[in-house]
This record gives C-alpha cells, structure tokens and sequence, in this order.
C-alpha cells in the first residue's frame, strides 16, 4: 500500500532512516483496485492483505476497501496487517473484516526502545 512507516522499529528502518518512493512512482488507489480485480478474476486469488509499511498513511485506503470488498469474486478475508488506529469503524463500514496489529512488545519502555517511537497507545486504540 505505501512504504510510508510513522515507527523506526530496529529490525526493519536503517537508524538514517529511508529513501521514500516518490508518489508518482506509486500505484494510484484506482490501479490497487484494478490489480487485485485481475488478480482475483484472473488468477483465482481468493484472500487479500492490505499491507506494506503502515497501510493507514495512504489515504485513500478506504476508497480502496471499499470496491474491493463489492468485486464479483471479492477476496475475503478482507484483511489489514496493521493497526487500525481510530479508523476501525471507517474501515469495517468500507467492508473491512479484520485487522490484525502487532504489538512488538507488552513493555512500554521496551517498545518505546524497538521502535524508536512512544506510539504504543497509538496501537492500542481501537
């Protein structure tokens, strides 16, 4: 979905930090939906994940959710790898069935040292 991250978890973002992909480098929101429409029509894949980085700093996402959900053949589960962070009912109203967050650890300071953030209430909203 991006490669955008609002965390510099140790185990994945270089402590410098990224080099982000410009935006006209990315698929637009229309070009997702119609992917997943071939691969779905196409190639008979039957679940989807809206990942990569933190799905939730696209901002369209949930105009991409949505036709998702209402394709002929629509994927399920309809699945988010991320926290939803305050947009679970946007997402499930767009067709979303589950989302599925990790939390690095139950240790705020911990988290706070994994991350690099002191987002960790962030990922325990709903």
């Amino acid at each position: 979905m991006t490669d955008w991250c609002n965390l510099r978890c140790t185990y994945c973002m270089p402590e410098d930090g990224l080099q982000w992909l410009a935006k006209p480098d990315l698929l637009t929101d229309d070009e997702i939906v119609r992917l997943i429409d071939i691969a779905v029509t196409s190639l008979s894949i039957e679940e989807i994940r809206f990942t990569g980085g933190e799905p939730l700093l696209r901002p369209g996402l949930v105009g991409i959710v949505g036709p998702v959900t209402v394709l002929e053949r629509a994927p399920v589960p309809h699945d988010l790898r991320h926290r939803p962070q305050g947009h679970a009912a946007v997402l499930k109203t767009a067709g979303l069935d589950r989302a599925n967050g990790s939390l690095n650890t139950p240790s705020p300071d911990v988290f706070k040292t994994l991350t690099s953030r002191d987002r960790r209430q962030d990922l325990l909203a709903p």
